[in-house]
């Protein structure tokens, strides 16, 4: 167990919203399918929503300096496991995106509910990492659509 403030919590979240827009933004440009194209320039622009919300609770102080440096005793691992999923190339399908999509997401999804159940954190931070929680699964229902969609044939 180690120590992490408040502040490195949140600065987790963003650093995970960061890393999903690279993901998206590099995947509208490798994926051929427009459907598929139109849904990973949605969920990036969601992912910049998301880093500004965390953002937020930094920047806009809605969150006080001392609950930002108050201190939690967190496994150390849970910290060190930045989103890892398989890697996407210029010959990812989109099939292939939207199954690293889809992983990224639960990932994501199970990372805020750990963050949720975190017994010291309340109040804003609490909600809007519940929130975040809840969109990360709405994105894993798009992701799976599509899916299920392109399985069927519906799209190539």
């Amino acid at each position: 167990m180690e120590l992490y403030s408040v502040q490195d919590i949140i600065e987790y979240g963003i650093q995970i919203e960061k890393e999903s827009f690279a993901f998206y933004t590099k995947a509208s440009e490798i994926v051929k399918d427009d459907e598929v194209k139109e849904l990973v320039k949605l969920l990036a622009s969601e992912e910049v929503d998301h880093q500004n919300r965390l953002k937020g609770l930094i920047d806009e102080q809605k969150v006080s300096a001392e609950e930002l440096d108050r201190e939690l005793e967190l496994d150390e691992t849970l910290m060190d496991r930045i989103i890892q999923t398989e890697e996407i190339t210029a010959q990812s399908t989109s099939m292939d995106v939207l199954n690293v999509a889809f992983e990224r997401e639960k990932n994501t999804m199970e990372t805020y509910t750990m963050l949720s159940t975190l017994s010291n954190i309340e109040g804003d931070i609490l909600d809007i990492f519940e929130d975040l929680r809840l969109q990360e699964k709405g994105h894993m229902n798009k992701i799976q659509y599509r899916i299920d969609l392109l399985n069927k044939g519906a799209k190539a």
